[in-house]
């Protein structure tokens, strides 16, 4: 059966994304629509937070950096097999979709995150 609820570990993170996605993407999309070949300033300090909370272990657990741990070469821990998991990178993904409900265009614009690093970067007046 597929489960299509968000597991109670992952709550915070999606309140966290959601929170950014409505106060700092949602609040700069406007901006940045008018302006789309200036760099976006405010996702520096979203990704110096982002750093912090990297640096710290708060986001332990997420992604594809996780995978391959386990003792059996598997990816994973004999006794992992048993019960309910989740995969490693749900986490990475409910928050991408929350991000996503911000603004796309600026997700993907994230300092040392984000697709279009190199698109910015050439044509970026600053």
């Amino acid at each position: 059966m597929i489960n299509l609820e968000i597991p109670r570990k992952f709550e915070f993170l999606v309140s966290q994304a959601h929170q950014v996605a409505t106060e700092v993407f949602r609040f700069n999309s406007r901006k940045y629509d008018q302006a789309e070949h200036s760099y976006p300033k405010e996702l520096d300090m979203l990704a110096a937070v982002i750093d912090g909370m990297n640096e710290g272990g708060a986001l332990s657990g997420a992604g594809a950096g996780t995978v391959g741990g386990g003792s059996n070469g598997s990816g994973r821990a004999k006794d992992d097999r048993d019960g309910n998991r989740n995969g490693s990178n749900m986490a990475s993904l409910l928050g991408l979709t929350e991000l996503c409900w911000g603004d796309v265009g600026l997700l993907l614009t994230m300092p040392r995150q984000g697709l279009g690093q190199a698109a910015i970067a050439a044509v970026a007046n600053e």
